[in-house]
């Protein structure tokens, strides 16, 4: 079995945890990686008033200044508080208008405190036209409080109608030159942020769909990157900051009541909210972590037909190699057939079934039982499965002479399992009845949205579990070396 993470991944993690106290059951690092999960990135689009902020917020978007849900623009500062917008296509992703730098309102030199820079996770800085010392200001504030930005020059098409009068001008050696003078002042800093010139009246030239792309492609690693920083100011911040953050994250839906508590809760008896860098160690983990699924069945039962559907790929793998979908990333698909090969000794099976995560169960004949076997296996495992009865097109033909509608033959069918089930004490399972060979028929569909649904949570459960088995077995190592 190929490694969940690669090898520089298993060292980090358990020299990081042997930095910080670990917690005190699976239960408790699961319960981090649950909030981690439904956790909001919350982005920050500042700059001076008039630097074009709102207007690169509704091309972000996808939306024209009068569309309905759009930000508010105009010739004056039109955002007179943070105002918040979801991320399309990123659920995680929230991006915050705030007002605008250098006006009555929002003095530079009070801006940075006014807006409590704390709050949020990432910045997207604008500027217009040029390089000010009030960009500067800002930069130097997210520099040190340590989170991630991007720089963003708009109106990049009125700087270069602008230039285009002089003799010798040319588009490519103007933008070179705008970038140049960006870079000039973050290199001075030792800073290299992502910039970007952008135009969003045309937002097919220069660099706005670059800055959509990196936003999305990055995402998943600046949240990995923020949410430690996150924990880290709740809980080791002062007292009234760290209040003031907590009310904010539920005000905004950030993180929830419950999971503020649950992480209340752990940080008490865990020095883990401390250790930023050894959280971020393990959440860089779960992002290479490698969910393995076994489909299992008898020979000829339908195995490899099942896990072709399934990939999306034919005649795709045998018991010695997995196959991957484009639909379950970070899902490797295991075909294992001939399971009545090894159904002899319940102990020989749950040491197979423990190499995997989750399982797909084939119900092949009701009579022989095998599945029940293999299902209290997982159960003894603490492991999740599904039942799937393949080949129900068959069933329905040897039915045909029956002359009862195919409704009617699937509703007796379901029915018939569901008592097996119950008579095996499995009624709580879930079955699905299929064809491998056609996937828009009975309830394939309906398989795919459950484990859609099903695997990230499952995912999140087995990497925690899987850290705590290779901890344990660190520790176990270094107590045989003393003795």
């Amino acid at each position: 079995m190929p490694q969940k993470v690669p090898e520089e991944c298993i060292t980090k993690i358990t020299e990081a945890l042997q930095s910080v106290k670990s917690m005190k059951t699976t239960r408790e690092f699961m319960t981090v990686l649950e909030v981690f999960s439904q956790f909001k990135m919350d982005i920050a689009v500042t700059g001076e008033s008039g630097s074009g902020k709102s207007t690169l917020i509704n091309a972000l978007l996808g939306l024209d200044h009068d569309d309905e849900g759009a930000a508010s623009t105009g010739v004056v500062e039109t955002t007179s508080e943070p105002a918040m917008y979801q991320y399309p296509n990123l659920p995680y992703v929230r991006l915050w208008d705030l007002p605008g730098m250098g006006t009555p309102s929002f003095a530079s030199k009070t801006y940075v405190e006014a807006m409590n820079f704390v709050l949020y996770d990432m910045f997207i800085v604008v500027i217009s036209e040029r390089f000010r010392e009030n960009n500067m200001l800002v930069i130097d504030e997210i520099q040190r409080q340590n989170k991630p930005f991007y720089i963003v020059r708009t109106k990049v098409d009125n700087d270069l109608l602008s230039q285009s009068r002089k003799l010798a001008f040319t588009e490519t050696r103007a933008l070179g030159l705008m970038r140049d003078e960006c870079l000039k002042y973050l290199n001075d800093k030792n800073l290299h942020p992502s910039v970007f010139l952008v135009s969003v009246h045309g937002t097919q030239k220069y660099d706005l769909q670059k800055l959509k792309d990196t936003l999305e492609n990055e995402a998943s690693k600046l949240k990995i990157e923020v949410f430690p920083l996150f924990m880290a100011n709740v809980f080791t911040k002062g007292r009234t900051k760290a209040r003031t953050i907590q009310q904010h994250a539920l005000q905004s839906g950030k993180i929830s009541e419950e999971d503020l508590q649950k992480i209340c809760t752990i940080c008490k008896h865990s020095d883990f909210a401390h250790g930023t860098e050894a959280l971020k160690t393990v959440l860089d983990a779960l992002e290479h972590f490698q969910l393995d699924v076994a489909i299992l069945g008898e020979t000829g039962s339908g195995v490899s037909t099942l896990l072709d559907a399934l990939s999306g790929k034919q005649n795709s793998t045998n018991s010695t190699t997995s196959a991957t979908s484009l639909q379950y990333p970070d899902v490797r698909f295991w075909a294992v057939s001939g399971i009545e090969r090894i159904t002899d000794n319940l102990e020989d099976i749950k040491l197979f079934m423990d190499n995997f995560d989750f399982f797909v169960i084939i119900v092949s004949e009701w009579q022989q039982a095998l599945h029940v076997e293999l299902a209290r296996a997982a159960d003894q495992l603490r492991k999740h499965y599904h039942f799937v009865q393949t080949k129900v097109d068959c069933y329905l033909q040897t039915q045909g002479d029956l002359c009862y509608p195919e409704i009617q033959l699937l509703d007796g069918l379901r029915a018939q399992s569901a008592e097996e089930l119950k008579k095996a004490n499995l009624a709580h399972s879930q079955l699905f009845l299929i064809n491998g060979l056609d996937k828009n028929t009975f309830d394939f569909v309906s398989l795919e949205c459950v484990l859609s649904s099903d695997l990230n949570a499952i995912r999140l459960s087995a990497f925690a579990y899987w850290v705590d088995g290779m901890v344990r077995q660190k520790q176990n190592y270094s107590t045989c070396q003393i003795l």
